[in-house]
């Protein structure tokens, strides 16, 4: 573990939480759009009708009446799902360190996106593994460059966030999503595919997940309702073949028993009951609004200055500074005079790169904040 280095955004938040900052240094999502009554409502209904079983232990895979839901939402978005090929999880985050602890011993060598999202960085470096940084562009992954990769090193793995990336809001375009999943069959590696944003769209098509591709049986994908319900109910889902989910039911068992019985249960009634897909729409509508505010004041107040992504959804995007200046140094200025707080894209990067970037939340600040923080952002600047 002494490869693990502590978070960079859980130290910037320690410091935001004491003191009245307008923050776009969280990966947190608006509590006040949180289904607080519903989810309340649903609590009282698990109690009265399933209590004693709720609170009691369970199998490893999960709920199945939740996952056969999942499995069939899945299939609607073209992943030709069923029951035994999902089971649930503490978040997504913790789908990933399943896969990752099944996947990797140390030395073993993952092609990464660069930047990527920085807690799969670190469950990677609690199991030593080596990276293989991919750059990105508009399209997401500069696909091209990664049969090198396989060729010349043997990657036990590929990861990937498709949709709305973290850090950067970029999204993998069609054409490179099918090319990755045939490149991945071609040279027998799994595809990890965190789709943690999947359902934040706020403009384009939705595009099919790598595991609905010809050839994405040796896709291992996972997912959350932390984004679109609530991040502290900790339900989340972890979907692959149905050889690869017996050895993850088996590490899980090991792991934590099961994920929290009574709110997977909570979880499912919400989504059985169709409050889940008004949710979205009503967390996209917002957030949109949101986006667009940022995207506006970066306009306006930093035109020529920087540049930035276009997020089609999600919660982040990626701005890039001036290649002199070290967006560490911005950020100690910014906190310290301006109560103005982000993330520096460093920390993202599993290779020496992006001491010029910064992460920004747009989905947490308020959206008088958003224009209020990016004009004090330029004048540190």
């Amino acid at each position: 573990m002494g490869r693990v280095a502590p978070s960079a955004i859980m130290e910037i938040l320690k410091v935001v939480t004491q003191s009245k900052f307008i923050n776009f240094a969280s990966g947190l999502p608006d509590a006040d759009l949180f289904p607080q009554g519903e989810l309340q409502k649903l609590c009282n209904e698990v109690f009265q009708e399933e209590g004693k079983i709720a609170l009691q232990y369970s199998a490893a895979e999960g709920y199945e009446a939740l996952r056969a839901w999942i499995a069939e939402r899945l299939t609607r978005q073209g992943e030709r799902t069923s029951t035994e090929n999902v089971l649930i999880t503490h978040g997504s985050q913790q789908g990933l360190d399943l896969a990752a602890r099944i996947l990797l011993n140390p030395g073993d060598k993952i092609i990464i996106e660069s930047p990527s999202y920085l807690a799969g960085i670190q469950i990677f470096d609690s199991y030593q593994a080596d990276y293989l940084p991919v750059p990105m562009d508009a399209e997401g992954m500069i696909v091209d460059r990664v049969e090198e990769l396989l060729k010349t090193h043997a990657p036990k793995m590929i990861y990937t966030l498709p949709n709305f990336q973290n850090p950067t809001g970029l999204t993998l375009s069609l054409k490179r999503r099918e090319k990755l999943v045939a490149l991945a069959e071609r040279y027998n590696v799994p595809i990890l595919e965190d789709d943690a944003y999947g359902d934040l769209r706020y403009e384009g098509d939705p595009l099919p997940s790598l595991r609905a591709f010809q050839g994405g049986h040796g896709v291992i994908s996972t997912g959350t309702f932390s984004k679109t319900i609530a991040p502290g109910i900790r339900v989340g889902w972890i979907a692959a073949d149905k050889e690869f989910m017996g050895r993850v039911a088996q590490v899980k068992q090991i792991t934590d028993l099961h994920t929290n019985s009574f709110w997977q249960r909570v979880v499912y009634r919400y989504g059985r009951s169709g409050q889940l897909e008004p949710q979205i729409q009503r967390l996209c509508k917002v957030y949109k609004k949101k986006r667009d505010i940022l995207l506006q004041s970066l306009e306006r107040y930093l035109p020529g200055e920087a540049t930035w992504t276009h997020p089609e959804g999600g919660m982040f995007l990626l701005l890039t500074l001036p290649g002199s200046v070290n967006a560490e140094e911005v950020l100690k200025v910014a906190m310290a005079q301006k109560k103005v707080a982000f993330v520096p894209g460093r920390t993202f990067f599993p290779g020496e790169e992006g001491l010029n970037t910064i992460r920004l939340n747009f989905v947490s600040p308020k959206p008088e904040e958003i224009e209020e923080g990016i004009r004090k952002l330029a004048e540190v600047l």
